[in-house]
């Protein structure tokens, strides 16, 4: 956890007023995080801390990339990866996290860690498939060899149906 405490923000010599902190994030970070399949990525974090007497905001700005392999052929793709969050911080008698994004802070904290927020904006900000992306004209810029594979491979749901099912469908066209 020792490498994790980078990612500490002591706002409490800090006057009031915005603040900006900039940290990196690599596979070392994530294997903090996770147990298998160590995310290989890289990422600026920008945070920007606006210390208030009641309030203190933090925005979180995140851009960088992911090296994975695609869902559909399983060659190496790179995505960009962006995201932005904010996180409002208080004070009160005991830590404990109100919603999402606002926290109690105790008095006597002087600093707070951002790793598991940033891990969480990372997470939150990819896609919910790895596929390369399609070219200008609408096709697929994955491994062909493996797509013709995957094709040749694939049960076309026609051939399967049951004849008798076609009769039934009518049924419930006409209604």
């Amino acid at each position: 956890m020792e490498y994790l405490s980078k990612y500490t923000i002591p706002f409490k010599g800090l006057k009031d007023g915005l603040h900006e902190f900039e940290f990196k994030v690599d596979r070392k970070f994530f294997a903090y995080f996770q147990e298998d399949d160590v995310y290989q990525a890289e990422a600026d974090v920008k945070v920007s801390f606006n210390k208030k007497t009641l309030v203190t905001t933090l925005e979180f700005k995140l851009k960088g990339s992911l090296k994975v392999a695609c869902d559909r052929c399983l060659e190496d793709l790179e995505i960009k990866v962006e995201g932005e969050n904010s996180l409002h911080l208080k004070f009160g008698e005991e830590h404990e996290e109100l919603a999402d994004d606002v926290i109690v802070l105790a008095e006597s904290e002087n600093e707070i860690n951002v790793a598991q927020y940033i891990y969480e904006l990372f997470e939150l900000s990819l896609p919910l498939s790895f596929v390369h992306p399609d070219d200008e004209d609408g096709n697929s810029t994955c491994n062909e060899i493996m797509i013709q594979k995957l094709n040749d491979l694939s049960v076309n749901e026609e051939e399967k149906i049951d004849p008798r099912w076609n009769e039934l469908r009518k049924l419930i066209d006409n209604n």
